[in-house]
């Protein structure tokens, strides 16, 4: 990879993260505020990120604390990994 290449890399954080614990009147509410009661409201199209899959979402760097913040707020554990994406 050249140094002109480097520049087009984008910084992005992904989430995984398990809602095992939650029983299932709070796992609802959960992806309610995650994906909206429409599917399009939540914060994964507020914040524009990509919902993966069940548990694993890639964001924006920016959004980071914004993200940390949701998953604490519900009291979630989670994990983050930085990744780059052209």
């Amino acid at each position: 990879m050249t140094d002109g290449e480097n520049n087009k890399l984008k910084e992005k954080i992904l989430f995984t993260f398990s809602t095992q614990e939650f029983l299932k009147k709070d796992k609802i509410r959960f992806y309610y505020a995650l994906k909206g009661r429409d599917g399009k409201s939540g914060l994964v199209s507020a914040t524009k990120s990509e919902h993966l899959g069940s548990a694993v979402i890639l964001v924006d760097a920016k959004h980071d604390q914004e993200w940390q913040d949701f998953f604490n707020l519900w009291k979630i554990k989670f994990t983050r990994r930085k990744v780059y994406e052209e």
